[in-house]
């Protein structure tokens, strides 16, 4: 629901009040009608934002806006905008803040769904783009997950699940790649048990990414130093 400025005659007193705080509140108001605000704003410390009264009044309008800019910044991974709605009060009663997060969950799930069907491809040997999955572990994914509210732990460590899974299965083929995306999970917040998983693995992947890079270092060691010999035996006489 889209918040409109307009006044009737027909409001109450408490109604023209609690918008009369809004307006006098330009980072909310134009929270409130385009989801979104400006790089490091705002919302005013009006008193009335504690009121309940206020809240549920509010609460309509501030989950349509709140949960277009968070699904705007988590797809844009706008890691200013999602700081920045962290950053101010969630304005929303306890019925308007649990559906604000399952529409926020429903997106995010699906980008779980997306990890977990390219997981399976990898597990089947199918075709796919091995280029799409670093994406899922960029830092700028990982810092607008954790930027989500606590109630989002639960997911965070479902979908850390996930991607340990695909890090896992890539390690064979693509060891910098699973050591990058594991790096970069490892940022994520997850309960100790997740977090124990991602940092054991994190240890197994950059032994051997230290031990593949020795070898071929090695490697080229030896074909500079087998050529350097080779142009030492060359016949200069012409």
């Amino acid at each position: 629901m889209q918040y409109e400025q307009t006044l009737t005659a027909s409001i109450s007193e408490h109604e023209k009040t609690f918008r009369t705080a809004i307006s006098n509140d330009p980072v909310l108001l134009h929270f409130l009608q385009a989801g979104t605000m400006g790089s490091g704003e705002r919302f005013a410390k009006q008193a009335i934002y504690r009121e309940a009264a206020f809240v549920t009044f509010i609460s309509p309008y501030f989950q349509d806006a709140y949960v277009k800019a968070t699904i705007s910044a988590l797809d844009l991974k706008d890691t200013n905008l999602m700081s920045d709605v962290a950053a101010n009060p969630i304005l929303l009663d306890y019925q308007h803040r649990q559906q604000a997060f399952d529409q926020i969950l429903v997106y995010l799930e699906e980008k779980k769904a997306k990890l977990a069907s390219l997981h399976y491809k990898i597990v089947m040997h199918e075709p796919m783009d091995f280029m799409e999955l670093p994406d899922f572990t960029n830092i700028m994914t990982i810092t607008n997950l954790n930027y989500l509210p606590g109630e989002f732990l639960d997911f965070r460590t479902a979908y850390a699940e996930v991607a340990l899974k695909v890090i896992k299965s890539i390690a064979n083929r693509e060891i910098k790649m699973s050591l990058n995306m594991n790096t970069n999970l490892r940022e994520l917040i997850v309960d100790i048990q997740m977090l124990n998983e991602i940092t054991e693995f994190y240890k197994v992947i950059s032994g051997a990414n230290n031990e593949q890079s020795a070898m071929e270092c090695e490697r080229a060691h030896r074909w500079h130093r087998h050529h350097r010999r080779s142009h030492s035996d060359w016949d200069w006489d012409f």
